[in-house]
């Protein structure tokens, strides 16, 4: 009786660990990847306009930070390039896969930029489309 026991338990164990997974599986990881996707989905599409932007220029010690505050971007000119354009003197290269900038208001070779302090973007400036109220940080590294 004790051994039909064990696998009566080992059974319930079994069955109930493959319901949960079926129910994450199916349920709970993509209400969760959902929701990821939808601050991804929001930049998906080139705005015509977006307001109140503003540029942060880090030049790590060569010179004084800068602040840009209340940018509006208009013309589907509305990434993290145009905005950048839009407050300093750049000199950038076109690579055809992006836009590398090379200086900011005369400061040199090895700039970065972040969104909102989130984590390193992984597309150039010129296809990260911006939404309203968005703070792009430049640092030169």
């Amino acid at each position: 009786m004790k051994k039909k026991a064990k696998f009566l338990l080992i059974g319930v164990i079994g069955v109930s660990s493959f319901c949960i997974l079926i129910f994450f599986g199916f349920f709970i990881i993509p209400m969760i990847q959902s929701s990821n996707n939808n601050k991804i989905e929001n930049r998906s599409e080139l705005l015509f306009e977006v307001t109140n932007i503003t540029i942060i220029i880090d030049y790590s010690d060569v010179k004084d930070s800068e602040i840009f505050k209340n940018i509006n971007l208009t013309n589907f000119k509305t990434t993290a390039f145009h905005a950048l354009l839009n407050c300093c003197d750049v000199v950038a290269q076109d690579h055809g896969w992006g836009i590398y900038v090379k200086q900011i208001n005369g400061v040199g070779e090895g700039w970065i930029y972040t969104v909102n302090n989130e984590s390193l973007p992984n597309i150039p400036s010129n296809l990260f489309n911006l939404i309203d109220n968005d703070i792009v940080k430049w640092t030169h590294v």
